[in-house]
């Protein structure tokens, strides 16, 4: 059984603003309105700013029904994989792949899916004939993945909706587990973990991002790392139970800091989504005169809605007539960007620099730019995100002004991307000041000549 958590929503990287109903109750009841306003699941959404969070997860929102509890182990493959054909005919991801060409891909798939015993393996096989259509925000989450727990997140905020964590945002690299990032504020965050680090077990089982951590929050924890192919690295942590959304929103504040680079001060922002308020956008633009130029960190985490990001780096979308985009921030930017800069973030970094408003350092985005169409929670232990509209940079990745690689495993926490980016700010600084400095000269600014 499925039920639609977000149906017909438009997009995540439009400027609809969708903002967590715990920062800002009712301007959030306003805004899922407008978002929500043709779904016929908006009143179960809109409960999340109500403090009745779980009913918008738990209950079907027709007649208020509980939802039946069904986990993959309960229905198999077979069963699941219909359920998500089902829920996919009934979204506009039929149309963007192309109907005949969907019907092609999961005939050659469908085997493959059918016969997977794991919910682990099922995802994984999904996954893989999603991808193949070539749209983005077609995907399915487990609830071993960090994107499932942030959607209860952003929608719950009840106990149910939290995990065990520590603070790391890893990836899977050719089948293991890497440190990918470190959330500030978190328990990982000034410790003795390090991006790079892989991940091998917790309490001598084999780590896996969410149930590795299961029951192990308040207590003392032993986690085993490889900090490179002949190190490896024992600690103790005591992992702690939160809502997910709300730890990322809290990094994104206690990442804002001021770096000291060549005599300059370097505003430096992690934007591990662009979900949430914005307020960190607003910090920023209080520390401007205090900064000579700011580093703005895209590389991990999620998109979200790019209205606030878009008025912060180029400009408001409705300037008063006859002047042009007013950006809050006007100070020089390089923004670090690699293959988890993505939706509404590429959007952001596509017209900023049209706009010769910042310069890109890193690795090239994935071109992930369809907006989210909707979401479908499927069973109990699942999620389908669905596509909605392609923009133009779908499947188009953009290239970085700079081309830094970055080695993720066994990386010993070096960050070159990170020293890239303050050499070219620091040049970017120096020229502004080269030129305003120029146009302040008499020679630059001679006296009109005698009539």
């Amino acid at each position: 059984m499925h039920r639609t958590l977000v149906r017909h929503c438009p997009s995540m990287t439009q400027h609809s603003r969708w903002t967590h109903a715990s920062a800002f109750p009712s301007y959030a009841a306003r805004s899922l309105a407008r978002v929500l306003r043709r779904s016929t699941f908006a009143a179960a959404l809109l409960a999340t700013t109500s403090g009745s969070a779980s009913v918008a997860w738990a209950q079907v929102a027709q007649g208020g029904r509980p939802l039946e509890r069904q986990a993959f182990h309960d229905v198999g493959a077979r069963a699941r994989f219909v359920e998500i054909l089902n829920v996919a005919a009934s979204s506009n991801a039929p149309n963007l792949v192309g109907p005949s060409r969907w019907s092609t891909l999961v005939a050659q798939h469908r085997e493959a899916i059918e016969s997977c015993r794991s919910h682990e393996s099922f995802a994984a096989a999904v996954n893989r004939l999603l991808h193949d259509t070539g749209v983005s925000h077609f995907t399915y989450h487990t609830d071993e993945d960090w994107a499932f727990w942030h959607m209860r997140g952003l929608f719950g905020s009840g106990k149910e909706d939290e995990i065990e964590h520590i603070g790391i945002y890893p990836q899977k690299i050719d089948g293991r587990w890497f440190v990918r990032g470190i959330l500030e504020g978190s328990l990982a965050d000034g410790g003795e973990i390090r991006v790079g680090d892989e991940l091998i077990s917790v309490d001598g089982s084999p780590y896996a991002p969410i149930t590795a951590f299961h029951g192990t929050a308040g207590r003392p924890t032993q986690i085993r790392l490889r900090r490179r192919p002949d190190l490896f690295v024992n600690l103790e942590v005591i992992p702690r139970r939160e809502l997910l959304y709300q730890v990322m929103q809290d990094a994104i504040q206690a990442s804002v800091r001021v770096m000291e680079h060549e005599s300059l001060r370097l505003a430096y922002l992690h934007g591990w989504t662009l979900l949430g308020s914005g307020s960190e956008f607003d910090t920023l633009v209080n520390m401007q005169d205090d900064v000579d130029g700011l580093l703005l960190d895209w590389r991990d985490g999620l998109g979200g809605t790019m209205d606030r990001a878009m008025h912060f780096l180029v400009g408001p979308d409705d300037p008063p007539a006859g002047s042009p985009p007013s950006p809050q921030w006007h100070k020089p930017v390089v923004v670090l960007v690699a293959d988890g800069t993505r939706s509404a973030k590429e959007l952001v970094i596509d017209a900023a620099r049209k706009a010769h408003r910042a310069v890109l350092v890193g690795e090239p985005t994935p071109g992930h730019v369809t907006s989210v169409g909707g979401i479908e929670k499927i069973g109990d232990d699942a999620l389908l995100m669905l596509p909605g509209h392609r923009f133009h940079l779908e499947g188009k990745p953009t290239q970085p002004d700079y081309l830094i690689r970055r080695e993720i495993r066994h990386g010993n926490g070096a960050d070159p991307q990170l020293v890239a980016a303050k050499e070219v700010l620091a040049q970017l600084i120096k020229d502004r000041a080269r030129r305003s400095s120029s146009a302040k000269s008499p020679a630059a600014n001679p006296p009109p000549s005698p009539r």
